[in-house]
């Protein structure tokens, strides 16, 4: 049985809890990570040769959206972040307005047995231009894809490609171009010709080229990501070899050393209090630090390979009065950013600017970057519904320990049945799960109180997951911060 209600608490309390814990050092919102987004979190995010650890990598390029519950967000498969990103970017165009298309097309008109000529004796040379070639180009018009792509980027060698204003005003159009091919001569004569009969209007063209290649360049970084575009390779956490092929660059801006020490300062804390008692039939009464009471049938299960699952409401010597502490000890904030896109050096590939400016831009008659189509994704902040959101900070922590002191209860009789060497998994009102999936994430110890009928049983993090090589130490995930491209305020 789960409880929606019960979930909506917990993450409530534990969103409360984890913004006051970091309040002097960080002021945005954190929302709790909804399991069973992609479990924990491999901190060991870097090998001794800089490589990036591919669980970790997967984690952090996520698609954040809103979780089932109000205020917890859910998490894609690895990758999707960058897959969304692409997506969005494949729906935008550069454009002009309505009055600038005009008088650029009327200069055109103008200039139009010259962009012949151009067109002309390119194709002669180097054959014909194909609709494939224009639209890898971001262009319209033939001209312009001799102009703005043939000389503006692959003749010239520049990163930007060299403007139409930039080319119109030299003195020697030639010298810029020191990749143009032998008989090239009669190509730049003509496009010289072209750009100081178009003098008026080349702003706009510069603007169009620029739109164009920008979201030319995005994609194709974001598509082919390589280790001259600031692609990053990534290891096996399990055998520590180095994956093939490169993978969007991505950075996180702590040190490992860092994160360490943060887990190891177990002083530091962030704790959720709860109390059980017996409601009607055999429901429970549940308080979740402060809040109304709800009724439930099961708050806690500990679910083991060997023995099955406990219900630790009805488990022998238990009673249904307690008061429960879920204690997060030592805790760190993982800062992660995908790698900005360098216009000069055209490396990296995440650039929201043109995102944000077509959702400005809507479908007002403006010169800028637009939607052609919908956007697959809403693009508003996640607290409206949106779901292109970006993982910019994890808080995360060592293994929660959940102490339960329980009264009215049996102690000899729970120790009896009880056994301590069980490992296994606990999920906490049906479904949110406080630790992996894959393995047995705690172990479990018990001591008696002042009488039989009160005992405290203590979980805490197992020797299988703590005693696991460096690269495959995982931390609980209590919440993270999220960035939304395209959110306006």
């Amino acid at each position: 049985m789960t409880s929606p209600t019960g979930g909506q608490q917990f993450y409530s309390a534990l969103q409360e809890q984890a913004m006051a814990a970091v309040q002097d050092t960080f002021k945005s919102t954190l929302y709790p990570v909804q399991y069973p987004s992609q479990g924990d979190f491999k901190w060991n995010w870097q090998n001794g040769n800089q490589v990036f650890n591919d669980a970790t990598y997967q984690y952090v390029n996520a698609l954040a959206s809103p979780g089932d519950i109000v205020s917890t967000v859910a998490l894609s498969p690895g990758g999707g972040f960058a897959n969304a990103y692409v997506a969005v970017l494949n729906d935008m165009i550069f454009s002009l307005s309505s009055g600038d298309q005009a008088k650029l097309t009327q200069a055109q008109s103008n200039a139009s047995v010259q962009a012949g000529t151009i067109v002309s004796d390119y194709q002669n040379s180097y054959g014909t231009i194909t609709a494939a070639q224009m639209a890898a180009a971001g262009v319209q018009t033939k001209q312009d894809y001799v102009i703005g792509y043939v000389l503006g980027s692959q003749w010239s060698g520049a990163t930007p490609p060299l403007s139409y204003t930039a080319m119109a005003t030299a003195r020697n159009l030639k010298a810029l171009l020191p990749k143009a091919p032998m008989g090239a001569d009669q190509v730049i004569t003509d496009v010289t010709v072209y750009l100081n009969l178009m003098q008026p209007v080349n702003g706009f063209s510069d603007q169009l080229q620029n739109g164009a290649w920008t979201l030319s360049q995005l994609k194709a970084n974001a598509m082919y990501p390589s280790a001259s575009n600031g692609g990053i390779q990534t290891f096996d956490p399990n055998t520590g070899t180095v994956l093939p092929g490169y993978n969007d660059g991505w950075g996180i801006s702590d040190s490992i050393a860092s994160i360490n020490n943060d887990l190891l300062n177990t002083g530091r804390t962030i704790s959720i209090g709860m109390t059980t008692s017996q409601s009607s039939g055999s429901d429970l009464e549940v308080n979740v630090q402060g809040q109304a009471g709800f009724s439930i049938g099961s708050w806690l299960e500990f679910q083991t390979e060997v023995s099955g699952g406990y219900d630790m409401s009805k488990t022998a010597g238990t009673s249904t009065d307690c008061s429960v502490s879920i204690t997060y000890a030592g805790y760190s904030m993982v800062p992660a950013a995908p790698a900005a896109w360098q216009q000069a050096t055209n490396t990296g590939f995440y650039y929201p600017d043109p995102i944000n400016q077509a959702v400005v831009n809507g479908t007002q008659d403006v010169t800028g970057f637009k939607f052609l189509n919908t956007p697959p994704y809403q693009l508003g902040p996640l607290s409206s519904g949106g779901n292109f959101g970006l993982l910019t900070n994890l808080l995360i922590s060592n293994y929660p320990t959940i102490s339960i002191t329980y009264t009215h209860a049996d102690y000899s009789t729970f120790a009896q049945s009880w056994n301590e060497q069980a490992s296994g998994n606990l999920t906490l009102f049906g479904f949110i799960k406080l630790g992996s999936f894959s393995q047995g994430a705690y172990g479990s110890s018990f001591t008696q109180g002042s009488d039989n009928s009160t005992f405290t049983v203590t979980f805490s993090a197992s020797p299988e997951v703590t005693g696991v090589p460096q690269n495959l130490k995982t931390a609980y995930v209590i919440g993270a911060a999220v960035a939304n491209p395209g959110a306006t305020s």
